[in-house]
């Protein structure tokens, strides 16, 4: 008997281009889109303004050829390519992908038009007609939007080249047109797989030097790199911040009873549990051994206070199975509220340190705000 297909052929060639172009999850795929068009976008008045001047004086090739059509055939470069120009600068609405269609389009129409007037123009323009795929696959590796952007030209290419070229030099012409169209193909591909790899590289060093390689929760520059950023803008409009800082009970006991590898293990889950209990706009960080830091912009002091307790009473829940037995703690939680004392999120977590002591020294196991130091 046979071997069951793989699966519908139209599923199987999609995991075959997918493989072959490589590809990302949805969301990572739409980030890299995202910063392709922002490149892209960078890039379009530059290289549209040398596409568009290089397309227009190559009007002097018509003059050459055919003297009598170079001023019709200049117009038509000119006309085209200022059509094309809106396609450089950003226009609220018109995606980049777009401006890319209209400056191809125009730009590499105009050489068509015009070559398809002068004698032999089209065999001709080819080398310049096809050159001009191989900077695009360059800028844009993603096929399916190459192929949209050469789609108009090669529309208008078809039916013209029919018209005016002898059949024999049509078809070789259209040889040469496709083979090109492939090794556009064949180096967007390839120019695509290094951007991503490239790509991948980058997220992957911008998460190490945000993060902590233990806990995977904020690194300490990165979080009071946010903190800074958000109790300024706190401080000039008056808007409320709290912060916390939290340390294991006990830490060197873990270590000394169960072995570092179960202190790694509770750090990483500790790392899981505290974060989940705080809001998308909030951050958690490890700034130190089995010390932690977290920041809850636009929280009042209640909502800080029961925020610290719920993830006081999930790290109480923990339960690591270690062959020196089951692993549990406690945690001390210390939080400051931001007022006009403070300077900077230096002074506001001195505060919230010093409760986190006051905590330790009055039982362990419990969140004190800065507030009560005071009274």
């Amino acid at each position: 008997m046979d071997a069951p297909m793989a699966g519908p052929p139209r599923r199987r060639i999609g995991a075959w281009l997918h493989g072959l172009v490589g590809t990302f999850g949805r969301d990572q795929e739409r980030e890299y889109g995202l910063q392709l068009d922002r490149a892209l976008a960078t890039m379009l008045p530059a290289l549209g303004t040398a596409f568009g001047i290089g397309v227009v004086l190559f009007g002097a090739w018509d003059y050459w050829i055919q003297p009598e059509r170079g001023a019709t055939t200049t117009l038509i470069r000119l006309s085209l390519v200022l059509v094309g120009a809106l396609g450089y600068g950003r226009w609220p609405g018109l995606p980049v992908a777009w401006r890319c269609v209209l400056i191809y389009g125009t730009h590499v129409g105009a050489m068509i038009f015009s070559s398809a007037l002068l004698p032999d123009g089209l065999v001709l323009a080819m080398p310049a007609i096809t050159g001009a795929m191989f900077p695009l696959a360059l800028v844009e590796p993603r096929l399916h939007r190459l192929f949209l952007v050469v789609l108009i030209p090669s529309l208008l290419f078809v039916p013209l080249g029919a018209t005016v070229m002898p059949g024999w030099i049509f078809a070789s012409s259209m040889a040469i047109y496709l083979i090109s169209l492939g090794l556009m193909a064949a180096v967007a591909i390839f120019t695509g797989r290094l951007r991503r790899a490239a790509w991948l590289a980058e997220r992957e060093l911008a998460y190490s030097a945000r993060h902590d390689s233990l806990s995977g929760v904020y690194a300490r520059g990165y979080l009071l790199e946010l903190a800074s950023h958000d109790v300024a803008l706190a401080q000039r409009h008056g808007r409320p911040l709290a912060a916390g800082m939290l340390d294991i009970d006990h830490f060197k006991r873990v270590n000394d009873t169960f072995g570092h590898p179960a202190g790694d293990a509770l750090i990483r889950e500790l790392g899981r549990v505290c974060p989940a209990e705080l809001r998308a706009s909030d951050y958690f960080g490890r700034v130190g051994g089995e010390e932690f830091v977290f920041v809850m912009p636009e929280t009042r002091a209640d909502d800080a206070l029961a925020c610290a307790e719920r993830m006081r009473r999930a790290v109480a829940a923990i339960r690591l199975p270690t062959p020196a037995g089951t692993l549990q703690c406690t945690v001390s939680i210390g939080v400051a509220m931001l007022d006009r004392s403070h300077a900077d999120v230096d002074a506001l977590l001195a505060d919230a340190d010093a409760a986190l002591y006051y905590a330790k020294a009055h039982g362990r196991d419990r969140v004190v705000p800065a507030s009560a130091l005071r009274a």
